[in-house]
């Protein structure tokens, strides 16, 4: 069993390399195949939404290309990863980190260069070792920044004062040049490409996104140089329309930039599910139903991880032993009410406050309607009522198909009226004390979860 909010380190990377639990090395596979096949410079879009595992996926990528290869990891082939890394050096930049940056391509230039050289600069060989890019790196910065930044004292300061700093810029095609010579001085010997990974930018600022990714289409061509883009489409698309306006075609706009689109696939939440509760106690009933809202809802690991930490701060409510004549009513909260507000207000928080206010009985409707599991649930449910009307209509005389017609509105009644205390307002008569207490000690259990 995995743990859940797996910390975003290399013994973690490794553990899930060698299990992989989702079913997703074979994907890194994939993208290797695509770089490997590369002859030219492209920029590449991964979209998947957020908490689908996009930075783990990638960093898996970084892990490999550093560290030496082992039989251990399932699926990855040797082959296609010595190729790869014969071919390319790795950099990663997570530009949500760096957003509150006032110029995008400055933040990620000064990134390249301090993870590029800072392990191999010592002060008194510092005009040997960067004699190479003084020039072109003052060129670019002076060109982005309109000449607002002093190279000298604001990137490497003293380092830079024996220097001489060319501060003209003639054309757009030196800006160009230089970024190549700059290139040319990360690249060691044995490396023919550099492969740039930007991370979490549907994360940033719309306008640090968009000037990101304008700089990079006017820098990128380069036949050395490789971007992924780590994305959610969706969302950088409406960060499109914000710089833009709410007319422009974010997708449109995104279609023309990117020069491949690849989508990490989202096949795996039942495989994560089983990986996340393989040991679960069966006897936790209430995480079987928390695991079916989930399959039902199509969450995501992070959505899902959030889910289980939720229902786990409620589990001393949720295990409580029920006095056997108020059975239905402990059922309707902990395996029902519980799991289905919990989702929303994780994944639909539009819907929580309405859900929780008595006025969205379409949710349970629809649950009920469209998964099994549930439906049985409820029948359970019903049957332990102090008048078990389900009896009355399995021993009439109709068709098999009349009698479950007749159960689900039974089940859909009885559900609504349970649900309907929720409403402040509900007036209705013989209400059952027992079920408003319960409705509101889960409301208060939930108002402080996030």
């Amino acid at each position: 069993m995995i743990n859940l909010d797996l910390k975003l380190n290399d013994d973690n990377i490794r553990k899930v390399l060698e299990e992989d639990y989702i079913g997703r090395n074979k994907y890194i596979n994939g993208l290797m195949n695509i770089l490997n096949s590369l002859h030219e410079s492209k920029i590449i879009a991964l979209d998947g939404n957020w908490g689908s595992g996009k930075t783990f996926f990638l960093k898996s990528l970084e892990y490999l290309m550093n560290n030496e290869y082992d039989k251990k990891f399932k699926e990855i082939n040797e082959e296609n990863l010595n190729k790869l890394k014969k071919e390319y050096m790795l950099f990663y930049y997570n530009a949500w980190e760096n957003d509150d940056a006032s110029s995008a391509m400055l933040s990620l230039i000064y990134k390249l260069i301090n993870d590029c050289f800072s392990s191999t600069i010592v002060e008194e060989n510092i005009d040997v070792t960067l004699n190479g890019i003084a020039i072109a790196l003052n060129t670019i910065i002076k060109f982005i920044t309109a000449g607002s930044i002093n190279v000298k004292e604001d990137v490497f300061g003293e380092k830079w004062t024996s220097k001489k700093i060319t501060d003209e810029i003639i054309t757009s095609e030196e800006i160009k040049q230089t970024f190549r010579d700059l290139i040319k001085e990360i690249l060691s010997e044995n490396k023919n490409k550099i492969l740039i990974i930007i991370d979490e930018i549907d994360r940033c600022k719309p306008t640090f996104a968009i000037d990101l990714l304008e700089n990079i289409k006017h820098f990128y061509d380069d036949d050395r140089v490789v971007f992924i883009v780590a994305t959610n489409n969706k969302q950088l698309g409406a960060s499109v329309c914000k710089v833009y306006g709410e007319k422009y075609d974010g997708y449109e706009y995104l279609d023309k930039f990117f020069d491949i689109n690849l989508e990490l696939p989202d096949n795996y939440l039942e495989k994560y599910i089983k990986a996340i509760d393989e040991h679960r106690i069966s006897s936790d009933y209430y995480f079987k139903c928390c695991r079916e809202i989930a399959k039902y809802k199509k969450m995501t690991m992070r959505e899902y991880n959030r889910y289980l930490n939720s229902i786990q701060t409620m589990k001393d409510y949720l295990t409580a032993n029920s006095d056997f004549d108020l059975f239905y009513i402990k059922m309707f909260t902990k395996n029902l009410l519980i799991p289905l507000a919990l989702e929303l207000k994780i994944k639909e928080k539009d819907k929580y406050y309405e859900f929780i206010s008595g006025n969205l009985f379409a949710e349970i409707e629809n649950l009920i309607r469209n998964n099994s599991f549930f439906y049985q649930i409820s029948l359970r449910m019903i049957k332990n009522k102090p008048r078990d009307e389900l009896s009355k209509i399995e021993e009439t005389q109709s068709s098999d198909i009349e009698k479950e017609s007749k159960k689900l509105k039974l089940v859909l009644e009885n559900l609504k009226s349970m649900y309907s205390l929720l409403n402040e307002n509900n007036n209705q008569e013989n209400t059952d004390i027992y079920l408003r207490s319960e409705l509101n000690t889960m409301l208060d259990m939930m108002s402080m979860l996030n």
